[in-house]
């Protein structure tokens, strides 16, 4: 499962969206706003991959 979860990690750190020269402001704001949500998952699950169980149960609290 850790494997699967580490992989999960890697594809929304990668995450990217394709720009159309067509696409007005509001639209590359919404992308820009995506790309950077799935960045930010990615680093938070790849942080709490790296916590010891202690660390993990305080964050439960």
């Amino acid at each position: 499962m850790r494997l699967q979860l580490e992989v999960l990690a890697k594809w929304l750190k990668d995450y990217s969206e394709s720009y159309d020269e067509r696409d007005g402001a509001l639209e590359q704001a919404v992308k820009n706003s995506r790309v950077e949500t799935m960045f930010k998952l990615g680093d938070y699950l790849e942080e709490i991959l790296e916590m010891n169980p202690d660390q993990l149960e305080d964050n439960l609290k």
